[in-house]
């Protein structure tokens, strides 16, 4: 296991096939620059709650900035991996889940957004289950993250995989799982 930032392994070339459980099949890699266009198609799609589930405010028209932040990533301190589709021969992003790697710290923020069409394949327990490897490679001692108090089906999941649910403050609830 890497014990500092020099050894971490390399993200930046993730990829794996996977399988829904209703058939449809994904590409799981990592995002890149080249992603601009189907990661703002992924946000502009998602439904109001979707968009304020993971944003924690509604985005209709994500800004060029706000794309080429969540795109352009420098994988020693941020990994993004998306679940890429191919539907009629077009790509399509249809989720993603983020580690951000807290600097001098063994602990990282993640989020987690599944399109909408998405929700209720899997999508959601598989990206937990890449998120928890890639955050082991990483020699990161927790995770954490906010979600809304609302996102039942979120706070669901996170039990399942053990972590610990916060109060809620202000709408939301921190979320931490030691690993």
């Amino acid at each position: 296991m890497p014990d500092n930032k020099t050894d971490s392994p390399d993200f930046s070339q993730y990829r794996e096939n996977w399988i829904t459980r209703d058939g449809r099949i994904v590409v799981l890699r990592s995002i890149t620059a080249k992603d601009k266009s189907i990661e703002k198609e992924l946000i502009d799609g998602l439904s109001s709650q979707s968009s304020r589930y993971r944003f924690f405010h509604v985005i209709k028209d994500a800004s060029e900035e706000m794309v080429s932040k969540f795109c352009d990533i420098d994988y020693k301190n941020e990994v993004a991996i998306i679940a890429e589709y191919d539907s009629n021969d077009k790509q399509q992003n249809v989720g993603v889940v983020r580690l951000f790697i807290d600097s001098g710290s063994q602990t990282g923020e993640f989020a987690i957004l599944v399109a909408d069409s998405f929700q209720n394949s899997g999508l959601g327990t598989k990206f937990m289950q890449v998120l928890l490897e890639i955050a082991g490679k990483e020699g990161l001692k927790s995770i954490y993250g906010t979600v809304q108090s609302d996102n039942t089906r979120m706070l669901a999941l996170m039990k399942e995989f053990g972590f610990n649910i916060g109060p809620v403050q202000d709408g939301e609830v921190k979320i931490t799982r030691q690993l």
